[in-house]
């Protein structure tokens, strides 16, 4: 009996992808807001990677939580209306 279990990848490997899912996850927030487990849903991605590379675009004001938490706590996130600041 084969029980197949995902590999879950270390920070450092998910950090390095924060910019490449950057531009994928903006383009799932242009419709309508959405939370955490429907973005990792769409692109197919654990919601534990989703998890910290929404939180990398939150920081630096690409997008942010609107309304309450649903029954399981989950915020949605859209897209912040001005630009983000650059670090210099």
């Amino acid at each position: 009996m084969s029980t197949t279990q995902p590999v879950m990848r270390d920070m450092l490997e998910i950090a390095q992808d924060e910019f490449i899912m950057r531009d994928k996850i903006l383009d799932v927030l242009k419709e309508e807001p959405k939370t955490i487990l429907e973005i990792a849903k769409i692109l197919n991605y654990p919601s534990r990677e989703v998890t910290i590379w929404l939180s990398g675009l939150r920081r630096y004001g690409f997008l942010e939580e609107v309304g309450r938490a649903d029954i399981d706590g989950y915020f949605k996130y859209e897209l912040k209306e001005q630009e983000p600041e650059v670090a210099e």
